[in-house]
Protein backbone atom coordinates (compact mmCIF):
# COMPACT_ATOMS: atom_id res chain seq x y z
CA UNK A 1 0.00 0.00 0.00
CA UNK A 2 1.02 3.51 -0.80
CA UNK A 3 2.27 5.42 2.00
CA UNK A 4 0.03 8.62 0.88
CA UNK A 5 -3.41 5.72 0.93
CA UNK A 6 -1.55 4.26 4.64
CA UNK A 7 -1.22 7.68 6.18
CA UNK A 8 -5.21 8.37 4.49
CA UNK A 9 -6.06 4.96 6.09
CA UNK A 10 -4.71 5.92 9.30
CA UNK A 11 -6.55 9.07 9.90
CA UNK A 12 -9.19 7.39 9.01
CA UNK A 13 -8.98 4.76 11.70
CA UNK A 14 -8.26 7.61 14.09
CA UNK A 15 -11.00 9.65 13.78
CA UNK A 16 -13.89 7.00 13.43
CA UNK A 17 -11.82 5.94 17.32
CA UNK A 18 -12.20 9.56 18.60
CA UNK A 19 -15.77 9.98 17.59
CA UNK A 20 -16.94 6.74 19.35
CA UNK A 21 -15.03 7.89 22.48
CA UNK A 22 -16.36 11.15 21.75
CA UNK A 23 -20.24 9.79 21.70
CA UNK A 24 -19.16 7.46 24.86
CA UNK A 25 -18.17 10.57 26.28
CA UNK A 26 -21.14 12.47 25.46
CA UNK A 27 -23.45 13.39 28.61
CA UNK A 28 -21.47 10.90 30.58
CA UNK A 29 -22.84 10.03 33.89
CA UNK A 30 -19.86 9.77 36.05
CA UNK A 31 -21.96 8.35 38.88
CA UNK A 32 -23.29 5.51 37.23
CA UNK A 33 -19.80 4.34 35.97
CA UNK A 34 -18.79 4.35 39.60
CA UNK A 35 -21.88 2.59 40.66
CA UNK A 36 -20.67 -0.27 37.87
CA UNK A 37 -17.08 -0.86 38.53
CA UNK A 38 -18.03 -0.85 42.69
CA UNK A 39 -20.41 -3.65 41.75
CA UNK A 40 -17.57 -6.12 40.85
CA UNK A 41 -16.37 -8.60 42.62
CA UNK A 42 -13.15 -10.24 42.57
CA UNK A 43 -14.68 -13.75 41.81
CA UNK A 44 -16.17 -12.21 38.48
CA UNK A 45 -12.64 -12.64 37.01
CA UNK A 46 -12.17 -15.82 37.48
CA UNK A 47 -14.51 -16.76 34.14
CA UNK A 48 -12.84 -14.18 32.22
CA UNK A 49 -9.33 -15.83 32.71
CA UNK A 50 -10.19 -19.10 32.76
CA UNK A 51 -11.53 -18.41 28.98
CA UNK A 52 -8.67 -16.09 28.10
CA UNK A 53 -6.28 -19.17 28.57
CA UNK A 54 -8.77 -21.79 26.71
CA UNK A 55 -9.10 -19.68 23.93
CA UNK A 56 -5.18 -18.98 23.76
CA UNK A 57 -5.33 -23.26 24.32
CA UNK A 58 -7.35 -24.06 22.06
CA UNK A 59 -5.32 -21.90 19.16
CA UNK A 60 -2.24 -23.36 20.28
CA UNK A 61 -4.02 -27.06 20.44
CA UNK A 62 -5.14 -26.41 17.07
CA UNK A 63 -1.83 -25.57 15.12
CA UNK A 64 -0.56 -28.33 16.72
CA UNK A 65 -2.75 -30.62 15.52
CA UNK A 66 -2.17 -29.36 11.91
CA UNK A 67 1.10 -29.29 12.01
CA UNK A 68 2.61 -32.11 14.25
CA UNK A 69 3.09 -35.28 11.78
CA UNK A 70 4.47 -33.22 8.99
CA UNK A 71 6.60 -30.92 11.67
CA UNK A 72 7.15 -33.81 14.48
CA UNK A 73 5.81 -30.66 16.28
CA UNK A 74 5.60 -31.58 20.35
CA UNK A 75 2.46 -29.28 22.16
CA UNK A 76 4.73 -27.43 23.76
CA UNK A 77 6.62 -26.24 20.90
CA UNK A 78 3.27 -25.44 19.15
CA UNK A 79 2.49 -23.46 22.13
CA UNK A 80 5.42 -21.52 21.23
CA UNK A 81 4.90 -20.98 18.03
CA UNK A 82 1.70 -19.33 18.53
CA UNK A 83 2.41 -17.11 21.55
CA UNK A 84 5.62 -15.41 19.51
CA UNK A 85 2.61 -15.48 16.55
CA UNK A 86 0.25 -13.64 18.72
CA UNK A 87 3.31 -11.64 20.59
CA UNK A 88 4.48 -10.26 17.28
CA UNK A 89 0.98 -9.30 16.09
CA UNK A 90 0.14 -7.61 19.83
CA UNK A 91 3.96 -5.42 19.64
CA UNK A 92 3.70 -5.36 15.85
CA UNK A 93 0.60 -5.12 15.07
CA UNK A 94 -0.70 -5.25 10.90
CA UNK A 95 -3.84 -6.90 10.41
CA UNK A 96 -2.22 -10.24 11.10
CA UNK A 97 -0.15 -10.38 8.51
CA UNK A 98 3.18 -10.18 10.49
CA UNK A 99 2.29 -12.71 13.09
CA UNK A 100 1.65 -14.97 10.36
CA UNK A 101 5.10 -14.33 8.79
CA UNK A 102 6.55 -14.92 12.11
CA UNK A 103 4.68 -18.31 12.30
CA UNK A 104 5.94 -19.48 8.82
CA UNK A 105 9.44 -18.74 10.16
CA UNK A 106 9.27 -20.85 13.03
CA UNK A 107 8.14 -23.50 10.99
CA UNK A 108 11.00 -22.96 8.78
CA UNK A 109 13.13 -24.23 11.38
CA UNK A 110 10.85 -27.17 11.93
CA UNK A 111 11.13 -28.07 7.92
CA UNK A 112 11.29 -26.70 4.24
CA UNK A 113 10.21 -23.38 2.87
CA UNK A 114 7.94 -24.50 1.15
CA UNK A 115 6.12 -26.51 3.68
CA UNK A 116 6.22 -24.03 6.61
CA UNK A 117 4.30 -21.29 4.31
CA UNK A 118 1.77 -24.06 2.77
CA UNK A 119 0.95 -24.73 6.06
CA UNK A 120 0.70 -21.10 7.64
CA UNK A 121 -1.54 -20.19 4.76
CA UNK A 122 -3.96 -23.43 5.20
CA UNK A 123 -3.86 -22.71 8.79
CA UNK A 124 -5.11 -19.30 7.94
CA UNK A 125 -7.83 -20.59 5.82
CA UNK A 126 -9.14 -22.73 8.96
CA UNK A 127 -9.05 -20.02 10.57
CA UNK A 128 -11.47 -17.99 7.79
CA UNK A 129 -13.67 -20.90 7.42
CA UNK A 130 -14.76 -21.93 10.91
CA UNK A 131 -15.23 -17.97 11.71
CA UNK A 132 -17.93 -18.08 9.17
CA UNK A 133 -19.49 -20.80 10.35
CA UNK A 134 -19.38 -19.55 13.70
CA UNK A 135 -20.80 -16.05 12.52
CA UNK A 136 -23.71 -18.12 10.46
CA UNK A 137 -24.33 -20.85 13.25
CA UNK A 138 -24.54 -18.10 16.28
CA UNK A 139 -26.34 -15.61 13.83
CA UNK A 140 -29.10 -18.10 13.24
CA UNK A 141 -29.19 -19.21 16.61
CA UNK A 142 -30.04 -15.36 17.42
CA UNK A 143 -31.82 -14.06 14.44
CA UNK A 144 -35.04 -13.81 16.21
CA UNK A 145 -33.76 -12.17 19.39
CA UNK A 146 -33.19 -8.86 18.68
CA UNK A 147 -34.19 -6.45 15.80
CA UNK A 148 -29.98 -5.81 15.79
CA UNK A 149 -29.40 -8.66 12.45
CA UNK A 150 -32.25 -6.64 10.56
CA UNK A 151 -30.15 -3.69 11.08
CA UNK A 152 -27.15 -4.84 9.92
CA UNK A 153 -27.89 -7.85 8.36
CA UNK A 154 -26.60 -6.33 5.14
CA UNK A 155 -22.80 -5.94 7.04
CA UNK A 156 -22.81 -9.50 8.70
CA UNK A 157 -23.79 -10.97 4.99
CA UNK A 158 -20.99 -8.83 3.91
CA UNK A 159 -18.05 -9.65 5.96
CA UNK A 160 -19.25 -13.28 5.22
CA UNK A 161 -19.22 -12.71 1.74
CA UNK A 162 -15.53 -11.40 1.93
CA UNK A 163 -14.18 -13.90 4.45
CA UNK A 164 -15.13 -16.15 2.03
CA UNK A 165 -13.99 -14.72 -1.09
CA UNK A 166 -10.27 -14.39 0.54
CA UNK A 167 -10.88 -18.46 1.77
CA UNK A 168 -10.85 -18.48 -2.02
CA UNK A 169 -8.06 -17.24 -2.60
CA UNK A 170 -6.07 -19.31 -0.65
CA UNK A 171 -8.22 -22.49 -1.68
CA UNK A 172 -6.84 -21.91 -5.43
CA UNK A 173 -3.17 -21.51 -3.77
CA UNK A 174 -3.42 -24.22 -2.16
CA UNK A 175 -5.49 -27.05 -4.62
CA UNK A 176 -5.49 -25.14 -8.04
CA UNK A 177 -2.08 -23.61 -8.25
CA UNK A 178 -1.81 -23.31 -11.58
CA UNK A 179 -4.45 -20.53 -11.84
CA UNK A 180 -2.39 -19.13 -9.23
CA UNK A 181 0.53 -19.28 -11.60
CA UNK A 182 -1.35 -17.92 -14.77
CA UNK A 183 -2.59 -14.69 -13.04
CA UNK A 184 1.07 -14.16 -11.02
CA UNK A 185 3.06 -14.51 -14.26
CA UNK A 186 0.48 -11.63 -16.20
CA UNK A 187 0.89 -9.80 -13.19
CA UNK A 188 4.64 -9.78 -14.07
CA UNK A 189 4.43 -9.48 -17.63
CA UNK A 190 2.41 -6.32 -17.11
CA UNK A 191 4.75 -5.25 -14.85
CA UNK A 192 7.55 -5.65 -17.28
CA UNK A 193 9.27 -7.67 -14.44
CA UNK A 194 13.45 -8.92 -15.51
CA UNK A 195 14.09 -12.23 -15.70
CA UNK A 196 11.17 -13.33 -16.51
CA UNK A 197 11.99 -16.79 -17.29
CA UNK A 198 14.00 -17.44 -14.20
CA UNK A 199 11.16 -15.92 -12.14
CA UNK A 200 8.78 -18.60 -13.76
CA UNK A 201 11.20 -21.70 -13.24
CA UNK A 202 11.18 -20.40 -9.37
CA UNK A 203 7.47 -19.63 -9.18
CA UNK A 204 7.55 -23.32 -10.49
CA UNK A 205 9.24 -25.17 -7.97
CA UNK A 206 7.76 -23.25 -5.21
CA UNK A 207 4.05 -23.82 -6.34
CA UNK A 208 5.35 -27.87 -6.91
CA UNK A 209 6.40 -27.94 -3.21
CA UNK A 210 2.90 -26.44 -2.01
CA UNK A 211 0.57 -29.02 -4.10
CA UNK A 212 3.31 -31.56 -2.50
CA UNK A 213 2.53 -30.13 1.22
CA UNK A 214 -0.69 -29.15 0.23
CA UNK A 215 -2.03 -33.46 -0.27
CA UNK A 216 -1.90 -33.88 3.33
CA UNK A 217 -5.25 -31.98 4.02
CA UNK A 218 -7.40 -34.21 3.37
CA UNK A 219 -10.94 -34.61 4.46
CA UNK A 220 -9.82 -38.03 5.49
CA UNK A 221 -7.39 -36.57 7.52
CA UNK A 222 -8.44 -37.40 11.77
CA UNK A 223 -5.47 -34.52 12.77
CA UNK A 224 -7.11 -31.77 10.15
CA UNK A 225 -10.53 -32.43 12.07
CA UNK A 226 -9.01 -31.93 15.33
CA UNK A 227 -7.91 -28.71 14.66
CA UNK A 228 -11.06 -27.65 13.47
CA UNK A 229 -13.17 -28.22 16.28
CA UNK A 230 -10.00 -26.52 18.54
CA UNK A 231 -10.62 -23.48 16.39
CA UNK A 232 -14.10 -23.74 17.03
CA UNK A 233 -13.67 -23.63 20.98
CA UNK A 234 -11.34 -20.88 20.56
CA UNK A 235 -13.95 -18.77 18.92
CA UNK A 236 -16.67 -19.61 21.26
CA UNK A 237 -13.89 -19.21 24.39
CA UNK A 238 -13.44 -15.55 22.34
CA UNK A 239 -17.31 -14.30 22.99
CA UNK A 240 -17.06 -15.51 26.97
CA UNK A 241 -14.79 -12.50 27.54
CA UNK A 242 -17.37 -10.35 26.48
CA UNK A 243 -20.21 -11.44 28.35
CA UNK A 244 -18.42 -12.50 31.57
CA UNK A 245 -16.90 -8.51 31.81
CA UNK A 246 -20.76 -7.94 30.77
CA UNK A 247 -21.80 -9.96 33.85
CA UNK A 248 -19.35 -8.82 36.20
CA UNK A 249 -21.31 -5.65 36.00
CA UNK A 250 -24.69 -6.75 36.36
CA UNK A 251 -25.72 -6.61 32.39
CA UNK A 252 -26.94 -9.82 31.11
CA UNK A 253 -26.68 -10.16 27.22
CA UNK A 254 -27.87 -13.66 25.12
CA UNK A 255 -24.55 -14.85 24.04
CA UNK A 256 -25.74 -15.68 21.07
CA UNK A 257 -26.27 -12.30 20.42
CA UNK A 258 -22.53 -11.38 21.25
CA UNK A 259 -21.27 -14.29 19.03
CA UNK A 260 -21.69 -12.21 15.30
CA UNK A 261 -21.26 -8.95 16.56
CA UNK A 262 -17.87 -9.73 18.63
CA UNK A 263 -16.30 -11.14 15.03
CA UNK A 264 -17.19 -8.62 13.11
CA UNK A 265 -16.17 -5.79 15.06
CA UNK A 266 -13.39 -7.78 16.02
CA UNK A 267 -12.49 -7.70 11.95
CA UNK A 268 -13.04 -3.96 12.08
CA UNK A 269 -10.14 -3.89 15.20
CA UNK A 270 -7.89 -5.64 12.88
CA UNK A 271 -7.58 -2.18 10.71
CA UNK A 272 -4.83 -1.08 14.03
CA UNK A 273 -3.86 2.35 14.09
CA UNK A 274 -0.18 0.58 15.39
CA UNK A 275 -0.80 0.91 18.59
CA UNK A 276 0.80 -2.32 21.00
CA UNK A 277 -2.41 -4.05 22.14
CA UNK A 278 -4.37 -2.52 19.82
CA UNK A 279 -5.08 0.13 22.10
CA UNK A 280 -8.18 2.73 21.06
CA UNK A 281 -9.15 -0.01 18.02
CA UNK A 282 -10.23 -2.45 20.23
CA UNK A 283 -11.88 -1.04 22.69
CA UNK A 284 -13.80 1.32 20.35
CA UNK A 285 -14.84 -1.69 18.85
CA UNK A 286 -16.13 -3.13 21.61
CA UNK A 287 -18.14 -0.16 23.36
CA UNK A 288 -19.29 0.02 20.32
CA UNK A 289 -20.97 -3.96 20.37
CA UNK A 290 -22.07 -3.30 23.89
CA UNK A 291 -23.98 0.09 22.97
CA UNK A 292 -25.67 -1.83 20.33
CA UNK A 293 -26.94 -4.71 22.05
CA UNK A 294 -28.29 -1.82 24.69
CA UNK A 295 -25.91 -1.44 26.96
CA UNK A 296 -25.74 1.87 28.86
CA UNK A 297 -22.69 4.17 27.86
CA UNK A 298 -21.32 4.24 31.57
CA UNK A 299 -21.70 0.23 31.93
CA UNK A 300 -20.36 -0.53 28.51
CA UNK A 301 -16.80 1.85 29.24
CA UNK A 302 -16.59 -0.44 32.42
CA UNK A 303 -17.09 -3.87 30.57
CA UNK A 304 -14.40 -2.73 27.89
CA UNK A 305 -12.17 -1.38 30.96
CA UNK A 306 -12.60 -4.69 32.71
CA UNK A 307 -11.94 -7.02 29.82
CA UNK A 308 -9.32 -5.20 27.76
CA UNK A 309 -7.02 -4.87 31.45
CA UNK A 310 -7.59 -8.68 31.90
CA UNK A 311 -6.71 -9.41 28.35
CA UNK A 312 -3.34 -7.20 28.33
CA UNK A 313 -2.19 -8.21 32.00
CA UNK A 314 -2.72 -12.32 30.67
CA UNK A 315 -0.82 -11.13 27.57
CA UNK A 316 1.92 -9.39 29.30
CA UNK A 317 2.02 -12.54 32.00
CA UNK A 318 1.37 -15.83 29.75
CA UNK A 319 1.72 -14.56 26.00
CA UNK A 320 4.94 -12.38 26.59
CA UNK A 321 6.99 -15.20 28.30
CA UNK A 322 6.73 -18.00 26.07
CA UNK A 323 6.36 -15.84 23.15
CA UNK A 324 9.94 -14.03 24.36
CA UNK A 325 11.56 -17.44 24.55
CA UNK A 326 11.09 -18.53 21.18
CA UNK A 327 11.82 -15.22 19.98
CA UNK A 328 15.66 -16.19 20.96
CA UNK A 329 15.28 -19.61 19.34
CA UNK A 330 13.96 -18.70 16.09
CA UNK A 331 15.03 -15.15 15.59
CA UNK A 332 18.08 -15.44 18.03
CA UNK A 333 16.84 -11.78 19.15
CA UNK A 334 14.49 -10.31 21.31
CA UNK A 335 14.66 -6.95 20.06
CA UNK A 336 11.37 -6.53 18.13
CA UNK A 337 13.30 -3.85 15.75
CA UNK A 338 14.96 -7.08 14.91
CA UNK A 339 12.17 -9.09 14.89
CA UNK A 340 10.82 -7.02 12.55
CA UNK A 341 13.21 -6.43 10.56
CA UNK A 342 13.58 -10.01 9.38
CA UNK A 343 9.72 -10.57 9.08
CA UNK A 344 10.00 -7.04 6.71
CA UNK A 345 12.92 -9.02 4.70
CA UNK A 346 10.29 -12.36 4.65
CA UNK A 347 7.23 -10.15 3.17
CA UNK A 348 9.58 -8.47 0.84
CA UNK A 349 11.44 -11.58 -0.67
CA UNK A 350 8.25 -13.90 -0.41
CA UNK A 351 5.02 -11.94 -1.32
CA UNK A 352 3.50 -12.59 1.95
CA UNK A 353 0.52 -10.57 1.45
CA UNK A 354 -2.85 -12.47 1.50
CA UNK A 355 -5.76 -11.56 3.85
CA UNK A 356 -5.99 -12.68 7.53
CA UNK A 357 -8.50 -11.84 10.04
CA UNK A 358 -7.89 -13.09 13.94
CA UNK A 359 -8.89 -11.73 17.02
CA UNK A 360 -8.06 -9.57 20.13
CA UNK A 361 -10.58 -8.54 22.65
Amino acid sequence: MPIAKKRLVLILEVLIVLAIFAYTLYNFDVENFLEALSNIEPLDLLPILVFEAIYYLAHAAAFWLLCKKSFNLSFWDALGGSMLAWLVDILLPGAFIEGDVARAIFLRTKGDWPRAVSYTVFYRFLINITMVIFIVFTSLLAINLLKFYEQYFLLYMGIVVATLLASALLYLFLWKPQIIKKAVLGIAVRLKAKSLDKFEKDLDTFLAYVAQSSRDFTPRNIYLWGAIIFLLVQWVSGIMTPYFSLKAIGVEVNPFLIGPGYTILTIYSLASIGVPFMVGSIDAALITLYILLGVPKEKALVATLLGRSITIIFSISFIYPIGIHFARKVFSSTSFSSIKETIDKAIKEYGFSYGSQGRDK
